[in-house]
């Protein structure tokens, strides 16, 4: 018995040392990146860093990034190095909150930041800085945005940074940090944070000097094209374009130098904190084969929204009567301002679940009524129209805020292919939904110049803008994506047709007007003070709206849903 077990322990002995000398005389490249420790979840502190470029980072002396150079040339260009802190790329990228474990007894790290140079030059460091967690006044840390250069070397900006939610949870809070260079577009004069029609946001986040920064303001939860204005100029800072720019000079950074800037349109959900940023920044503009380094704005999340299931919001627009006095809407007993023919009203914030709708006339009569459902996240259109004869109706649109969409081989999705495109990353977007709410017209079309049909791209669907019934969208199977990109800068030009099944584009209307790109310029003519403009970015509805009769036209109306 005891033999057995002895010639077993030798045995498993054996094996043991054999396994242990194959694992020892395995060589470095055998321990794959993958299976090292992932830090990245590791308790924060109130330190981040913030950056538009990339860097590389040293935290009291460690390496926290991959300190990994490789030449644009090289077949390993692109290739990620990750390390244990930055387990996607192995650089430091937009932003990153220091772990609380760099932090010594006085709640203090030293942060270097800088480029790997490659094996044949050393490392090179662009700036060292001491940072201080403060649980009640948090920080960023801006890399690279000073004022003013030292032989080319910009250093870092501290900037406080909240920890305050909304007051109202049906909204957001915001402010403007100016972190301009010295010298170069808005460095001088102060700016002001503004809505897509160029009117200020609030005269907190007005006329900020460089390198100050605003309070935080409290706005409706909704979708922004937050503009950035120079005060006393008419000009607009940049906003920093998710694919490089081309300007027609060095100091212009307008799109095809139209004085349409570029500004991304996004939703911002309710219970975030953002902050507008403007700060030198690469990479976004170039004039000829030159790179142009411009103040440009960023938007950066402080704090980020939780899913929103609560909320939805819902607007009226007037088609239906004529006249300055207009409608109303009442929602579950709670009466909104008056809305005149043509316009939309302002947004009303609903719970989710159901809502009863009513649309009166100015003297408070009853025009006609109708019960929705609001789920969170809603963005909904209640248009008020017209039908044959005398009388009033209500159809209900959802708009696509975010102007994503999803494309597969199949257009209703049964493909189950995950190729989502979002504009953010992209480019702007004049992205149009088309109605028709004329009732004596069974079907239109509509087109660009000359009965030009829309064709499909990638934030376009031709078939949104044809064989359109009266009141009716487009169906959801038919057309999961209803919207025309009608391009910023030279877009605008629609016209509408009677089409038939199978005709298109059928017979020009010809007692509407044509759309023009000034039907999509929202913004004031003194912001366009050469005359020169182009259409600007939204999310708009193009709607046919009257009679068609012996004695009334239609007429072609542009409604913006974005601010």
């Amino acid at each position: 018995m005891s033999i057995t077990i002895t010639k077993t322990f030798y045995h498993t002995l054996l094996a043991g040392v054999l396994l242990l000398t194959a694992a020892c005389s395995k060589n470095k490249e055998d321990v794959r990146t993958g299976n090292e420790p992932d830090y990245s979840n590791s308790a924060r502190s109130s330190v981040r860093l913030v950056t538009f470029n990339t860097w590389d980072l040293i935290v009291n002396g460690t390496k926290v990034t991959n300190w990994f150079f490789v030449p644009s040339n090289s077949p390993l260009a692109g290739v990620p190095f990750p390390t244990p802190y930055f387990p996607t790329t192995g650089k430091l990228k937009d932003s990153w909150y220091l772990p609380q474990q760099f932090l010594d007894s006085k709640g203090e790290a030293i942060i270097k930041v800088g480029l790997a140079q490659g094996a044949s030059q050393p490392d090179y460091l662009v700036d060292s800085f001491t940072v201080k967690d403060d649980y009640y006044q948090p920080s960023d840390y801006y890399l690279y945005t000073s004022a003013v250069d030292h032989l080319g070397i910009y250093s870092t900006t501290r900037v406080p940074r909240t920890t305050a939610i909304p007051a109202d949870p049906t909204h957001i809070r915001i402010r403007l940090v100016n972190l301009c260079t010295a010298t170069g577009n808005g460095s001088t004069e102060g700016l002001t944070l503004a809505f897509a029609d160029g009117t200020p946001v609030n005269t907190t986040t007005s006329h900020i000097a460089n390198h100050t920064w605003s309070d935080y303001v409290e706005l409706p939860a909704g979708t922004y094209q937050f503009k950035v204005l120079i005060d006393g100029t008419g000009a607009q800072i940049p906003g920093r374009p998710p694919t490089l720019i081309s300007t027609i000079s060095p100091d212009n950074y307008s799109l095809n130098g139209t004085q349409v800037y570029y500004n991304p349109v996004q939703t911002f959900q309710p219970g975030g904190v953002y902050t507008v940023v403007v700060a030198r920044i690469s990479g976004g503009y170039q004039y000829g084969d030159n790179p142009l380094y411009p103040n440009t704005s960023v938007v950066v999340t402080d704090i980020d929204p939780p899913a929103n299931i609560a909320y939805g919001r819902i607007q009226l627009v007037n088609a239906a009567v004529e006249g300055e006095k207009g409608i109303h809407m009442r929602v579950d007993g709670h009466d909104a301002p008056a809305v005149a023919y043509g316009k939309a009203g302002d947004y009303v914030t609903l719970v989710t679940g159901a809502h009863a709708i009513r649309i009166t006339d100015a003297a408070g009569k009853s025009l006609v009524e109708k019960n929705i459902q609001v789920n969170g996240g809603d963005n909904l259109t209640v248009w008020a129209y017209p039908i044959a004869g005398t009388g009033t109706t209500l159809t209900v649109v959802t708009n696509n805020m975010g102007g994503t969409r999803m494309i597969g081989t199949n257009a209703d999705g049964s493909d189950a292919l995950n190729n989502l495109y979002n504009p953010l990353k992209f480019k702007m977007l004049v992205q149009t939904r088309f109605l028709n709410l004329c009732p004596e017209l069974p079907e239109v079309t509509f087109t660009g110049v000359n009965g030009t049909l829309f064709k499909e791209g990638m934030f376009s669907s031709a078939a949104a803008a044809q064989h359109l019934l009266p009141g009716q969208a487009p169906s959801p199977v038919a057309v999961p994506y209803p919207y025309v990109d009608l391009g910023t800068v030279t877009g605008g030009a629609v016209q509408v047709y009677r089409s038939q099944p199978g005709v298109l584009p059928g017979d020009r209307i010809t007692g509407v007007p044509a759309l023009t790109t000034a039907d999509f310029v929202k913004m004031p003519a003194t912001f366009y003070p050469d005359g020169n403009f182009g259409a600007e970015a939204g999310v708009y509805t193009v709607a046919l709206v009257g009679h068609n009769t012996a004695g009334a036209h239609p007429q072609l109306i542009v409604i913006k849903h974005n601010q």
